[in-house]
C-alpha cells in the first residue's frame, strides 16, 4: 500500500526537474494565482496556468500528471501466461 506522502511532490517542483520551466515562469503562476485569489476570481491549477500562460505544453504537463499520480494496476486479472489462468491442470 503507499504512503500518505505519495502524491506530496508539486507540479512546480517536478517541472522544473525535468526542465520544462524555470523558477521564474513559476513564479509567474504563482503570482497570477494569488492574485485571482484576491480578488475572489476562480483560482485555476497551477499546471494549467502555466499552460495557458505557454510555459508548458499540454503534451508537459499530461507527463508530469503521470510522474506525479501514477497509476496503478492493483485489481487486474490474471494474464494469460501465469499459471492460475492455465486450463490445462
Amino acid at each position: 500500500m503507499a504512503s500518505k506522502d505519495r502524491y506530496r511532490r508539486l507540479i512546480g517542483e517536478v517541472a522544473q526537474e525535468m526542465g520544462f520551466v524555470g523558477a521564474d515562469a513559476i513564479q509567474e503562476a504563482l503570482s497570477l494565482q494569488n492574485q485571482l485569489r484576491s480578488e475572489g476570481r476562480k483560482v485555476p491549477l497551477l499546471g494549467q496556468l502555466l499552460v495557458e500562460l505557454n510555459h508548458l505544453t499540454t503534451d508537459q504537463l499530461q507527463q508530469l500528471i503521470e510522474i506525479i499520480y501514477p497509476v496503478e494496476n492493483v485489481d487486474s486479472p490474471p494474464s494469460a501466461e501465469t499459471p492460475e489462468a492455465s486450463e490445462e491442470d
